[in-house]
């Protein structure tokens, strides 16, 4: 062989051998940092295990599967939505490949949803209110929202049982002012309960002490849906490009009226009922 033939060869060999230690070197950089996630996964699982055993224990009542079931999807205000809700309407969350894997399975998902119960609990201060004492009723009447918000890829989702729903739509803002127009939202009828007081001091006793504790669950099935938009023209400025004109949608969007099941009024973690009804 002749030194330049040599040479080709030893270059060569160079040449693999830093190429194979540059892809051991990523490697053992991803085994490194996969080592690194698992330990912060750890510690962080340890610190919410901590704190979770300082929280007390709460007691709650034991309730039949009429309104407690493992079955239910549970609706929370201000929560991500069950997952499926959003196959009911139009759209599917996601983009590229991710959005035409939701898409294939809309029927799939929108069937499950049809045939679900779902519920949710709300608690005193967080869509349950007491009004003031009726001397002239001898009534104190527990006021619970009409619907409940949760949100998916698709935006924000409102659940309605008050009767009933429709857009709320605030006033325009002035003409000399630079705000843009308002958002709608959808807005329900709320459920009402009156629990009969004696008196004025009866009634405070409660709420100021059992009634902090007030909580509302409501079993229902899904019904019709609606969409509300309002779309609106508008010359938006950006930074020297002059206005540029667009369509907004000002509209309340999605809303899914339910069949409600059952509600139950409750206190001290539901193990007090005050309020049960049931569908007949």
């Amino acid at each position: 062989m002749t030194a330049r033939g040599t040479s080709l060869v030893l270059l060569a060999a160079l040449t693999l051998s830093a190429g194979s230690g540059c892809v051991d070197n990523k490697a053992k950089m991803r085994e490194a940092q996969k080592k690194r996630d698992a330990e912060k996964k750890a510690q962080e699982d340890k610190e919410a295990a901590r704190l979770k055993a300082l929280q007390p224990k709460v007691d709650r009542a034991k309730l039949d599967s009429f309104w407690d079931d493992p079955s239910f999807l549970k609706v929370t205000l201000g929560r991500p939505c069950p997952e499926g809700l959003w196959s009911l309407f139009p759209g599917a969350p996601g983009e590229g490949a991710e959005q035409a894997r939701n898409e294939a399975k809309r029927e799939e998902l929108a069937e499950k949803m049809r045939n679900s119960t779902f519920v949710v609990l709300l608690a005193h201060g967080n869509g349950v209110t007491m009004r003031k004492y009726n001397a002239k009723k001898k009534q104190l009447t527990i006021e619970v929202d009409g619907l409940v918000e949760c949100y998916d890829g698709l935006g924000l989702l409102s659940v309605a049982w008050g009767q009933p729903a429709k857009p709320f739509r605030p006033p325009p803002p002035d003409a000399d002012e630079e705000e843009m127009t308002p958002q709608a939202v959808w807005r329900a009828q709320p459920l009402l309960f009156p629990l009969p007081f004696p008196n004025a001091a009866e009634a405070n006793k409660f709420r100021d002490k059992a009634g902090l504790g007030i909580e509302t669950r409501i079993v229902f099935k899904l019904g019709k849906i609606d969409i509300d938009k309002k779309k609106l023209k508008t010359e938006k400025p950006l930074p020297d490009a002059g206005a540029v004109k667009e369509e907004l949608d000002w509209g309340a969007g999605r809303l899914v009226h339910v069949d409600v099941l059952g509600v139950r009024v409750g206190t001290d973690f539901e193990k007090t009922m005050l309020v049960e009804k049931r569908k007949d």
